[in-house]
């Protein structure tokens, strides 16, 4: 039977937080059995997640990546209630939900008590 492997990273709302949730994830992932492509993958998910906090909320963040059974979770947490919209006509930016629904099995977001959760799944 395979264990379950957990990581858990703390931001701050900070252009700094999407570079610093992407190396965490970067040396988690390293220790997992994902495909180099399903790595890379992942690393631009959590870039985009953590930066639509950045940019559409004042709260700091954090994200939970989770791998069992052959199968990546990546959540990304914020205390804004708002839900998150994909961009009819994106101007400077808003590519980011897009770019995430691509590059995954399956996403979606969760109201959580304290604010909300942005989830992705990929089978690796």
């Amino acid at each position: 039977m395979q264990s379950v492997e957990q990581i858990r990273v703390e931001l701050d709302n900070s252009e700094l937080a999407p570079s610093s949730a992407r190396h965490a994830l970067q040396s988690w992932l390293a220790h997992v059995d994902c495909s180099e492509d399903t790595v890379g993958d992942a690393l631009i998910v959590v870039s985009e997640l953590v930066t639509n906090v950045v940019m559409h909320t004042e709260s700091e963040s954090f994200v939970v990546a989770v791998f069992d059974d052959h199968r990546l979770r990546i959540e990304v947490h914020d205390r804004d209630h708002q839900a998150p919209a994909i961009a009819e006509e994106p101007s400077a930016g808003g590519f980011g939900l897009p770019i995430v629904e691509s590059l995954c099995d399956a996403w979606g977001w969760d109201p959580t008590p304290y604010g909300k959760r942005v989830w992705t799944e990929t089978l690796c």
